[in-house]
């Protein structure tokens, strides 16, 4: 191990096993000067290897050092005290055709920040947005490089401005029928001042998400044309990252049956799910397969990831399955057999079991409407 991964793992255990409030401080402090001192160096691989050690050896200090990362690499202090926040606004997307992603036109992006400023932020908080409408390929890759993407921020959140970013120099975003766009932005505040609204006495944050899918989901349904949308709450960024990435399982169960029920013109009751663990050494996630009822061809399928400390003790085909049937499908199918992570060697797509267990290529028939892979 390198000395800053040494050091690392020593005061996130420290960290964890504090005793007081007072103590925590005095181990933050050293903590985020080391983590920041790994980030300014670029040194990306000594952040996961300290993360790897204590994933399963110390899950205490494992959280304590995961949020000081995720902290210094999302949020900046001034000179002058003042708070910097990089923040995510998720949206969850299905469609038969493209999903929008790329810039935002001035005007949808100054009625998005008058409905943050109206609903989801607290008073006197300073905003900056970017004019793009990200697809998770073209997000920051790293902590490294979302350290320097929230300081590309600083100036623009002091000044209650917005940040402009090439859209063409991205990445391109991959067509799935079901995936999550993201508008990311940061805030700026006073020291020890609240950043949300729901963290004022008169506001819940139930409220405050109902007002934001009212308001703020009219204006990203404008950036979204041809899709349906579920509006997340817009939170820390890797907060609103995680639970884009949770509630985007059961969101993309739901669409594959909206969509073959559009496609194919056929009922959810004339549709049948397969769903199978899939392992490496441990258990990995699971896969869903839509076919026909009586047929053994699959025709779409979704991968349900495991996350955080999921494993198979969790009751996630309870999950699933309770999703599927609200969803009016007609037949559900549970198989046991420990499935291997196997892909398609031509297009890396993933295999979906069918209903003999068998691994196969999801197809939707030649009479259909073509359409890109759901993810």
């Amino acid at each position: 191990m390198s000395r800053d991964t040494t050091q690392l793992l020593r005061l996130a255990i420290a960290l964890s096993v504090s005793a007081s409030r007072l103590e925590d401080r005095f181990w933050v402090h050293q903590l985020d000067a080391q983590i920041d001192s790994v980030l300014d160096k670029g040194q990306e691989d000594t952040l996961e290897s300290a993360l790897d050690q204590l994933w399963t050896a110390n899950p205490p200090a494992y959280d304590a050092l995961a949020q000081a990362i995720e902290a210094r690499s999302s949020g900046l202090i001034k000179a002058d005290g003042q708070e910097l926040l990089l923040i995510a606004i998720p949206v969850q997307a299905w469609s038969r055709y493209s999903i929008a992603a790329g810039a935002i036109a001035p005007a949808r992006l100054a009625e998005l920040r008058t409905q943050l400023h109206g609903h989801v932020l607290a008073a006197d908080v300073r905003l900056a947005l970017v004019d793009v409408l990200f697809s998770p390929d073209q997000l920051p890759r790293g902590f490294a490089a979302t350290r320097k993407f929230a300081r590309s921020l600083m100036d623009a959140a002091e000044h209650e401005q917005d940040l402009h970013v090439d859209a063409a120099g991205l990445a391109q975003a991959i067509p799935f029928v079901a995936d999550v766009r993201y508008v990311v932005g940061a805030v700026m505040v006073a020291p020890d001042a609240a950043v949300f609204r729901w963290q004022e006495a008169q506001h819940s944050r139930e409220q405050v998400l109902r007002d934001w899918q009212a308001y703020g989901g009219a204006v990203l349904q404008t950036m979204l044309p041809a899709c349906a949308i579920e509006t997340l709450l817009p939170n820390a960024y890797f907060n609103a990252w995680r639970e884009s990435d949770l509630s985007g399982r059961g969101w993309g169960v739901r669409s594959t049956v909206d969509y073959l029920k559009a496609v194919l013109a056929l009922p959810a009751a004339n549709l049948r799910v397969v769903i199978a663990p899939f392992y490496d050494h441990v258990l990995e996630e699971y896969r869903v397969s839509f076919t026909r009822v009586g047929s053994n061809d699959v025709l779409h399928g979704v991968v349900w990831p495991l996350i955080g400390n999921e494993d198979e003790a969790t009751e996630v085909t309870n999950e699933i399955e309770t999703i599927v049937r609200a969803a009016g499908i007609g037949e559900v199918l549970l198989l046991n057999e420990r499935m291997p992570l196997e892909y398609c060697d031509d297009c890396g797509a993933p295999l979906f079991p069918n209903p003999e267990g068998e691994l196969v290529h999801a197809q939707i028939p030649e009479s259909a409407e073509p359409t890109p892979p759901l993810h």
